[in-house]
């Protein structure tokens, strides 16, 4: 159920991570923004999912994009020995655009789930396992460009393991969602379109800030 980057743009995240692991400053603000989404995921799974309903994949899943957070802003300090570990505007690059995208990405899930009918626990339910499977299924286009530009530039850092967990995830979330929604397929395609677009704008103000 992984998706795969059409060429163009993963030509242009290549290019882009080519650049950006060449600037220390930069890169390192990107790490952290990285963590910034890693956190507001976790965060967002407890906040929404805490009931008497939360199962052992849920918590694992909310304590291992806490510690995706972790890792990537040790990353950035590893970078950067002085980086400030606040998710401060200064500290992130283009921290804003960030937090519009997951905000506009989830509220995108939402909408579709109440058009379809759905309500109750249900709903938040589905809304948590949509959310959480688009986002990933970009994380693995993401987190897979860069890692091979890590690759071969041969830096420290590698992302390997932390994309295993991912997908993972996504194996999860897939079983899941075919359980409870005979359209999912279909729907997830529809989602998927809808968060192709919220990105491009994310990736507009990332390439900006990053010239």
């Amino acid at each position: 159920m992984i998706s795969l980057a059409k060429p163009l743009e993963e030509q242009k995240l290549k290019s882009f991570f080519q650049e950006l692991i060449t600037q220390t400053d930069k890169h390192s603000l990107w790490l952290n923004t990285l963590s910034l989404l890693e956190h507001i995921g976790s965060r967002k799974i407890l906040m929404t999912q805490s009931s008497e309903e939360t199962s052992e994949m849920i918590l694992r899943h909310a304590t291992e994009e806490a510690r995706h957070a972790l890792f990537f802003k040790k990353a950035a300090r590893s970078i950067k020995s002085d980086f400030d570990s606040g998710y401060r505007s200064t500290e992130l690059l283009q921290g804003g655009s960030a937090k519009i995208y997951f905000a506009k990405l989830d509220a995108s899930v939402r909408k579709n789930l109440k058009y379809a009918g759905f309500s109750g626990q249900t709903f938040t339910y589905l809304a948590y396992l949509y959310t959480t499977t688009v986002i990933e299924e970009r994380a693995m286009i993401v987190y897979r460009i860069y890692n091979s530009v890590l690759e071969e530039a041969s830096h420290s850092l590698n992302l390997n393991n932390l994309i295993m967990e991912e997908e993972g995830h996504l194996d999860e979330m897939s079983n899941e969602l075919a359980k409870l929604d005979k359209d999912y397929q279909t729907r997830l395609t529809n989602m998927l379109d809808q968060e192709q677009k919220i990105f491009n704008r994310f990736f507009k103000a990332l390439t900006l800030q990053a010239a």
